[in-house]
């Protein structure tokens, strides 16, 4: 019987190692963006036609969708340091992350998040939310975002955050303050102060208990110190929707509970009335 070359006895070898390790699992390895760090179930993990769950430690990659049922929160660890942590009934996509050329792609289809984003410090880095009606571009803070029934809307705790429809029509919303958008076409409305309820609300919407920095002191004022720890007490109640263009968040306030329909009024932190 005849020797065979070593070159047969190597793509032998190769072709071996391609039946037992599949030919995409480097670039796999290569696309992970991070690992689920914190909990409440119902969590969930969209990962092309799978569903899967998602408890601590799962990890987190490129193209994966992280879905939360009504109950359910979960806290984002991205590998750049950044933390994301997406309230109930939510879905957000986390399209691209890289971590070492900080360039990040998040797509927010609906409900809320709140995020602390690392300092954007690369030559061109990027680090956007992206929603259908809207982008949020960040260089570096501490913000909440939420969308539902074609209303996007943001909270800045710190830093500030350069809010766009879709037309490319874009206002800089800074530490304390609120804005929307509505539909994708009309103008971002200007940002205005956020009321403690509207902070205190978005905040709540979004825990996932463990360690996440409040508000900063100098970003939504000291004189509000006292109504936020109050807020904190208290239960929500239900106020009368302000009409369009009588608050600084556009006429309508944001961001705990489920949208409700056929009301005028709403419950403080509601991101939902027509």
């Amino acid at each position: 019987m005849k020797n065979r070359s070593p070159f047969l006895i190597a793509l032998a070898i190769l072709a071996s190692l391609s039946i037992i390790v599949p030919p995409d699992l480097a670039a796999q390895a290569a696309q992970k963006a991070g690992e689920i760090s914190r909990a409440i179930p119902d969590v969930a993990i969209a990962r092309g036609a799978q569903q899967l769950p998602a408890p601590v430690k799962t990890l987190v990659d490129w193209g994966d969708a992280v879905k939360t049922g009504d109950g359910g929160r979960a806290r984002v660890a991205l590998d750049d340091g950044s933390v994301l942590n997406v309230g109930s009934s939510s879905t957000l996509q986390v399209t691209q992350h890289n971590a070492a050329a900080q360039q990040t792609q998040i797509e927010l289809t609906y409900g809320r998040v709140r995020s602390q984003v690392v300092k954007q410090t690369k030559p061109n880095a990027k680090f956007e939310v992206h929603t259908p009606v809207g982008v949020a571009g960040v260089v570096g803070t501490d913000f909440f975002l939420g969308y539902m029934n074609n209303l996007f809307q943001i909270i800045v705790y710190e830093g500030h955050v350069k809010f766009c429809n879709l037309d490319n029509i874009c206002v800089d919303v800074l530490g304390g303050q609120i804005a929307t958008i509505r539909n994708g076409h009309e103008a971002p409305s200007q940002p205005g102060q956020a009321t403690p309820s509207e902070l205190t609300d978005a905040a709540n919407a979004t825990s996932v208990g463990g360690a996440f920095a409040p508000p900063p002191v100098h970003a939504i004022g000291l004189g509000w110190i006292i109504g936020l720890t109050a807020l904190a007490v208290i239960p929500a109640v239900v106020i009368p929707l302000a009409t369009h263009g009588q608050s600084q968040s556009n006429g309508t306030s944001i961001i705990a509970g489920k949208p409700s329909e056929g009301t005028s009024t709403c419950h403080v932190g509601h991101l939902t009335c027509n």
